[in-house]
């Protein structure tokens, strides 16, 4: 999706209706296809994405789009984007999410600085609880990362979850890696997507806490090569990040898979330190910088016409680095402070997180 509160105008080659949904604009596109906002009979607005013909002419990919949209119409988190109608018999196959009108944690990094520790653990505890969700659905996200997350004030929505990826043939081919996002993908999905669990993810949420609170990946690089020979050979880089955050981040980012907390222990970690049982929405607004707040703000306004190319905007997380202008530093809302862990450093106390 793009990196504003805008859409982009609907080019001429774009579909006036998919299913039941007249399509508004376009919001973006990748390697899976393009993503276009949409509006129902009623009025709301869904995002609707199109599979690129050539992949659903993929031998079995249409058939695991099918197996795998029908799992995720069984996540019902609060803090995920639902699966509201699909149609994968179609000539191009499609689903259509809840339209979330909210900025994608790349923005919200991107405009006001890397987020202080008790954001992160807001934001954090939020997303380990929508990977329960996806994960208790048989899920694996597969591409959890900055980009993927949307920051809401009652809390991120986690996006773009339990669909087929990207036949690693092709994308090996494209891009030389695996199937993932270099930046943010566990040290055995970059060896061999099969390789893939619940535990990935939970890496994958590591890297996106070390961004949210630094500005960067764990693996920077000019290139994807560059990045994932870090990935194979370097341990993660951790500069920067809040002393407090050190030992979930790190336990996170274990090379072995096996000894990565749950995301149900990160969850019981990180929400112990969020105030008992406040408001999810009251904890956004004290927890957020005010910048932050007025770009959410901004789009929940809605979404306008596009007003400059959205190419100038849109940043690329592939290679774990942002530019992030925060002439002040950190940005942190009025009164919080950083407090010693209350965990030893670079420990984690919960259960491993076991191989579906």
């Amino acid at each position: 999706m793009p990196e504003s509160g805008f859409i982009e105008p609907s080019h001429r080659s774009d579909p006036e209706r998919i299913g039941g949904y007249i399509i508004v604009g376009r919001l973006g596109a990748g390697a899976m296809g393009e993503v276009f906002l949409g509006r129902s009979a009623a009025g709301r607005l869904v995002a609707v994405k199109t599979i690129k013909a050539d992949l659903a002419d993929e031998p079995d990919f249409r058939e695991r789009f099918a197996r795998e949209v029908a799992a995720a119409r069984r996540v019902s988190g609060a803090f995920t984007a639902a699966v509201i109608a699909a149609e994968p018999e179609a000539a191009r196959p499609w689903l259509a999410t809840a339209y979330v009108p909210a900025p994608s944690l790349s923005a919200v990094v991107r405009e006001c600085g890397p987020l202080s520790s008790s954001a992160v653990r807001w934001l954090g505890a939020g997303c380990a609880e929508a990977l329960e969700s996806i994960h208790a659905a048989g899920l694996v996200h597969r591409d959890l990362k900055p980009s993927n997350v949307l920051v809401s004030l009652d809390g991120p929505r986690v996006i773009d979850f339990g669909l087929a990826r990207v036949p690693e043939r092709i994308q090996l081919t494209a891009a030389r890696s695996a199937v993932g996002t270099p930046a943010y993908m566990a040290p055995e999905q970059a060896r061999d997507n099969r390789l893939v669990t619940t535990a990935s993810d939970v890496y994958s949420l590591g890297a996106t806490m070390l961004f949210a609170a630094t500005g960067h990946g764990p693996y920077r690089g000019e290139t994807v090569m560059d990045v994932l020979t870090r990935l194979a050979t370097e341990s993660p880089d951790l500069s920067d990040l809040p002393e407090d955050l050190v030992p979930v981040v790190s336990a996170c980012l274990s090379r072995d898979p096996r000894e990565r907390p749950t995301s149900a222990a990160i969850l019981a970690h990180l929400a112990r330190g969020l105030g008992g049982h406040a408001d999810a929405s009251e904890l956004g607004a004290r927890l957020l910088p005010p910048s932050a707040l007025a770009l959410i703000a901004d789009y929940r306004r809605g979404p306008r016409a596009e007003a400059e190319p959205t190419s100038e905007r849109v940043a690329d997380d592939t290679f774990g680095s942002q530019p992030v202008p925060s002439p002040s530093g950190v940005c942190r809302p009025a009164g919080a402070s950083s407090r010693p862990s209350p965990w030893p450093r670079r420990s984690f106390s919960g259960s491993p997180t076991a191989s579906p």
